[in-house]
């Protein structure tokens, strides 16, 4: 193992240290529950780049979010299936729609496929905000309940009625998650995801199936979709459907604004542009309507001085010292 190679999973492993001492370090309830729709925040944009990989844009990706948050609170509340197996069943159902509908979906590219998606999520938002007989309609779902106790040999029983509970939860499933994304992103499956990005007609005739792949990688985002939207549901404890709601084409703008500031070519852009422009949000929260405009003024200083995001400011150091180093050994050379 190389020197950088163990710099990277000793720094991982530190972070992930710290990331489960944050109830015990901070002990401020709202502190905590910010950090944990980061975290479900950070799954969305994660999985959204994924679709990204292929160089489509979905504004759509709130849609399977709502499937996932519905699907385990009904599951769990109507069907009585524990919180874990919900959990699970919620990502499939929304992955198995994203299946269904990848075939036509994937056949188009750019502004239509965002169209695409975007009715479909509004569909299925309008759909759950009318149909009171199974989601309560415009009333939404209330008392959604926390997961069931669990119990461990040694330590005890774990409640997960409170927020510093439910944080470990969250935080136990997202980086799971975001572990596999990572491993699919490196591994043979990608290759080919890139090789459709770069040229589909010729990645067709060397036997690649092209709608296949693409189905794939779509229902692989959607299903994490769902995954984030239970998480919310059984956080929250209540879900509506409204416009204003987590679950309108807000908060799909929201996550494409988290991937373009903390960089799209990479894999850690999506982590870091969720967490400064929820940090961003959260302290600018006293101005009032003039938090947006902050947001957006960062955006478009990101996209117009760091075409590569926030996570390629390193480089962008490296570049700017390297060539006034040069600059200046110019300079004592003239003299």
């Amino acid at each position: 193992m190389n020197r950088n190679r163990l710099i990277d999973i000793s720094s991982i492993a530190a972070l992930v240290i710290i990331l489960f001492l944050v109830p015990v370090l901070i002990k401020n309830v709202y502190w905590v529950s910010v950090l944990a729709l980061v975290g479900i925040n950070i799954l969305l944009a994660s999985s959204l780049r994924t679709i990204k990989l292929l160089d489509h844009i979905s504004l759509g990706h709130v849609g399977f979010t709502l499937i996932g948050a519905y699907g385990s609170a009904l599951l769990v509340m109507k069907v009585g299936l524990p919180f874990w197996a919900a959990l699970v069943i919620a990502g499939l159902m929304a992955g198995v729609l994203a299946l269904a509908l990848g075939y036509p979906f994937l056949k188009v590219k750019g502004m239509y496929f965002a169209i695409l998606t975007l009715l479909t999520a509004e569909t299925l938002r309008l759909v759950a905000y009318h149909w009171k007989s199974l989601t309560g309609g415009t009333y939404g779902l209330t008392h959604i309940p926390p997961p069931n106790p669990l119990t461990i040999p040694g330590v005890g029983t774990i409640s997960f009625d409170a927020v510093h509970s439910y944080y470990y939860i969250i935080l136990v499933v997202v980086l799971l998650s975001l572990f596999i994304i990572y491993k699919l992103e490196h591994s043979h499956v990608s290759f080919k995801w890139q090789a459709i990005r770069d040229a589909d007609n010729l990645a067709q005739s060397v036997g690649i199936n092209v709608a296949w792949y693409k189905m794939v990688n779509f229902a692989i985002a959607c299903f994490f979709a769902g995954i984030a939207g239970a998480l919310f549901a059984h956080y929250q404890h209540n879900l509506s459907a409204d416009f204003t709601s987590r679950f309108g084409v807000w908060t799909s703008l929201y996550l494409l604004v988290y991937i373009v500031v903390g960089g799209e070519h990479k894999f850690a852009g999506p982590i870091i542009g969720t967490l400064i422009i929820t940090l961003v949000s959260e302290f600018a929260r006293p101005l009032g309507e003039y938090q947006p405009m902050i947001i957006g003024a960062l955006a478009i200083f990101v996209v117009l001085l760091l075409p590569g995001g926030i996570i390629g400011l390193p480089n962008r150091f490296k570049l700017w010292y390297r060539k006034l180093l040069k600059q200046t050994r110019r300079v004592q050379g003239s003299v």
